[in-house]
């Protein structure tokens, strides 16, 4: 798989998709905000534009700024799971956005990420906390 920022140049990113696609390469289209969380109808249109742009998974990182934020994103990823047939993959990062990590695929996304040691975004949880609290929760 291949992972490809959505905000890049838009010919740029269609040319890589056709390009993974033609070596049978599935694509992530994915959109990071470390700064912020948009409004659900953002985040909505986000998952069906990456969607429409062929992405085989649509994933969106967001930053919360308080509970309201993690709540919007996960209204968010359940609504897109409904209309999108792709997987989707969302999560609010830093300490607000832990719970995301874990309650995800109750909300619609596909997967969550962990660590294995040291952490690639703010908020990840050990490989045993995330396989720990999906026993829990499933």
């Amino acid at each position: 798989m291949i992972d490809i920022e959505f905000n890049r140049d838009k010919k740029t990113v269609a040319d890589l998709i056709k390009l993974a696609h033609h070596q049978h390469i599935p694509v992530i289209l994915s959109n990071h905000d470390f700064q912020a969380t948009p409004d659900q109808q953002t985040l909505i249109s986000r998952f069906q534009q990456m969607a429409a742009r062929n992405a085989d998974i649509a994933k969106i990182a967001v930053m919360p700024q308080n509970s309201q934020d993690v709540l919007t994103l996960l209204t968010a990823t359940t609504i897109a799971n409904q209309k999108l047939t792709i997987p989707l993959i969302s999560m609010s990062m830093g300490e607000l956005g832990k719970i995301s990590r874990i309650t995800g695929p109750q909300f619609g996304s596909t997967l969550s990420f962990a660590t294995v040691g040291r952490a690639s975004a703010p908020g990840q949880l050990s490989v045993e906390d995330v396989r720990k609290s999906f026993k829990i929760l499933n």
